[in-house]
């Protein structure tokens, strides 16, 4: 019966509306500024958030107006007073960004700024990095799946099984942790608790499943590889639609590094599934056997 529950409760784990802070998502390609034309003293204007939006810095004493192109209806473009600062996301980088181009090519775009009387362009391109070898990150998912699996079948109901299922719960609830707040920390301005959350959707509510779970399991408690199986299945359904793609795109949003994050994310997606597989296992091999008919 507790394995049946599980595996009707899996599937139906609801996804997250993002799979980074914010919004962002892993991509094969990344805005960079290159120059503003001509220049002017006081306005700085970078591409920020992994090329994902641009900033406006403006020390001027006149404001700055983002232009559409000529006879373009964009709307949304900031105007920075001085002294402020602004984030946008520009269609025209997002519209240079949904290319297919092979890596180390690039393409040019430019968003035309009013200072003042003036007018100003800034010149950047949209850079294609060589990927990640996708195999190598792939082969680090399956050794994640298979390491708590085979260790949940031959050790299910041994006291070294209970302490590797607690063991691997906790790793891939580390790895999704990190990766959250990883993630979190990369837009610029907006509340780091909200990124927070936004990052985790529902998977926040694997970490005290995850901890409830590798506690229980270590004392011996049936609900243990239970609570262990629906944590490491949510981590990994709910991390699996778009966070996946970060093993194979070159641009990933994310503080501390995009290889650590492959590692977190493989730790997450494989370890995640293995741990469910593996809690399953523990399950079948250590419920009390059902009583003779009629008692």
């Amino acid at each position: 019966m507790l394995a049946a529950f599980v595996a009707l409760l899996l599937p139906a784990a609801p996804t997250p509306a993002f799979a980074h802070a914010g919004g962002l998502t892993s991509a094969p390609s990344e805005a960079r500024v290159l120059a503003v034309e001509p220049p002017v003293k006081g306005l700085d204007v970078q591409a920020v958030e992994f090329g994902a939006r641009l900033r406006i810095d403006n020390d001027t004493a006149v404001p700055v107006v983002v232009e559409p192109l000529p006879g373009s209806a964009l709307s949304g473009l900031p105007t920075v007073a001085p002294g402020a600062r602004a984030w946008w996301s520009d269609p025209r980088i997002t519209a240079a960004a949904a290319h297919s181009r092979p890596a180390g090519d690039r393409l040019d775009w430019a968003v035309p700024l009013r200072v003042g009387d003036a007018t100003v362009t800034v010149h950047g391109e949209q850079f294609w990095p060589a990927p990640p070898p996708a195999g190598l990150w792939w082969t680090v998912a399956l050794v994640a799946l298979a390491v708590p699996l085979v260790a949940g079948r031959r050790g299910a109901g041994r006291r070294w099984g209970a302490v590797a299922l607690a063991v691997a719960t906790g790793v891939v609830a580390g790895a999704h942790l990190l990766h959250v707040v990883g993630s979190a920390l990369v837009p610029q301005d907006r509340a780091f608790a909200a990124m927070l959350l936004s990052a985790a959707g529902y998977a926040l509510l694997g970490w005290p499943l995850a901890v409830a779970g590798a506690w229980l399991t270590v004392r011996g408690r049936l609900a243990g590889p239970l609570l262990c199986c629906v944590a490491g299945g949510l981590f990994a359904i709910v991390i699996a639609p778009v966070d996946a793609f970060t093993l194979i795109d070159a641009v990933v949003p994310f503080a501390w590094g995009a290889t650590f994050d492959r590692v977190l994310v493989a730790l997450t997606l494989g370890g995640g599934f293995g741990v469910a597989a593996a809690g399953v296992t523990v399950l079948r091999r250590t419920a009390p056997a059902p009583g003779p008919a009629g008692e």
